[in-house]
């Protein structure tokens, strides 16, 4: 069944970098700073050019899909073994059919393993609800056996329009219930955290329980944000390559500056490998706080670049020049999903769907289209 989570005791030193625990003491001043000479200058990295036919025989794989439009939305597919784990499905409910299409590709069992809802914004729970048609949804939850859904515990969202219709929220809810119904597990992040009501906070992805998914704590599973994005589930993903040797992969949802700063507070964060951009490369997002703890390698950003969606200003747009000039401090290897065009879509593939994935112990990117 794909589920390898282990007994959920992560409590100790607050240590990231191997075991899986992500429990801090609040204090970060100088041991939240895993960095070695703390030359940051240039963020000169390469990676290795893959291959699309080697990603199905690797052991870890982390797919980050690109829509069939012109919106920002995340969606991101981890693949280890026959365990699979979905972060987020936006960016509209349309989108479960490209979604649907690309995870088929990869899940042959017809079981996702875990989903994690990091908020509650359309643009990453939209096809997890999908269309209606004929009263059924094809949503990715009415469409997998699933296995455990994590799920934000906190919104600012109705679940019901004035004239008493469904919100999105509402369809979600309905989704869940459907899930539940079905045998699957559904926690909150905070659930996880404490490890209450059967959830863990650590959860192996393969058998060998060197590959985990670690529930961070965000301040804001338990206070409320007058910004939606706040509440976005963060999870860190390690994997012991060997002894004291551990790549890390870091998912914040749409977290803004202040969650950022409870983020590196309340966690003890290692530097990683990959970071998903906070927020789609926004200005308000993956901010200095928290990249000069992880100091990234190489950064994937779900979006559709130079879009107007939410901003007529360039320097704002997704993904935004604040957000740019801040990551490249530490990387120049930054890689995008969608840009505009004046094709008659709109919209064409930047570096397309983005692939990170492991052959023969050495991390490797494959893209769509290019990986420049």
């Amino acid at each position: 069944d794909g589920d390898t989570s282990g007994d959920g005791d992560t409590s100790g030193d607050g240590d990231t970098s191997g075991d899986g625990d992500t429990s801090g003491d609040g204090d970060t001043s100088g041991d939240g700073d895993t960095s070695g000479d703390g030359d940051t200058s240039g963020g000169n990295t390469s990676v290795t050019e893959g291959q699309l036919e080697d990603i199905t025989s690797s052991g870890l794989s982390i797919h980050f899909i690109r829509f069939e439009n012109d919106k920002a939305g995340d969606c991101t597919l981890i693949k280890c073994g026959d365990t699979e784990v979905l972060i987020d499905a936006g960016s509209t409910q349309s989108s479960a059919t490209t979604i649907k299409k690309y995870i088929d590709r990869y899940c042959t069992d017809g079981t996702l393993e875990y989903v994690i809802a990091t908020h509650a914004d359309q643009d990453h729970i939209a096809a997890l609800v999908g269309t209606s048609s004929g009263g059924k949804y094809n949503g990715v939850l009415y469409s997998y056996d699933i296995g455990t859904v994590i799920r934000f515990d906190r919104t600012n969202k109705d679940e019901v329009t004035e004239a008493g219709n469904s919100t999105l929220y509402g369809k979600f809810l309905d989704a869940l219930d459907y899930v539940g119904d079905n045998g699957t597990s559904v926690y909150t992040a905070s659930q996880c955290w404490y490890q209450t009501d059967g959830a863990a906070k650590t959860y192996y992805l393969d058998e060998e329980n060197t590959i985990s998914m670690n529930i961070l704590y965000n301040n804001y599973y338990e206070h409320s944000s007058s910004d939606e994005n706040n509440y976005s589930v963060c999870m860190l993903l390690t994997q012991e390559i060997a002894t004291d040797d551990y790549r890390n992969y870091l998912f914040t949802g749409d977290l803004e500056k202040e969650g950022e700063e409870y983020l590196v507070k309340n966690n003890k964060l290692p530097e990683v490998e990959l970071f998903k951009a906070g927020h789609h490369g926004s200005p308000t997002s993956s901010n200095d706080c928290l990249l000069s703890v992880i100091k990234p390698k190489y950064v994937a950003v779900c979006c559709c670049a130079g879009t107007d969606e939410y901003t007529d200003t360039p320097a704002n747009q997704f993904p935004s020049q604040a957000f740019i000039d801040r990551v490249s401090k530490y990387t120049d290897c930054v890689y995008v999903t969608n840009m505009v065009s004046d094709n008659a879509d709109g919209y064409e593939p930047m570096n397309g769907d983005i692939v990170f994935y492991i052959d023969e112990n050495q991390l490797k990117l494959w893209c769509s289209n290019n990986t420049t």
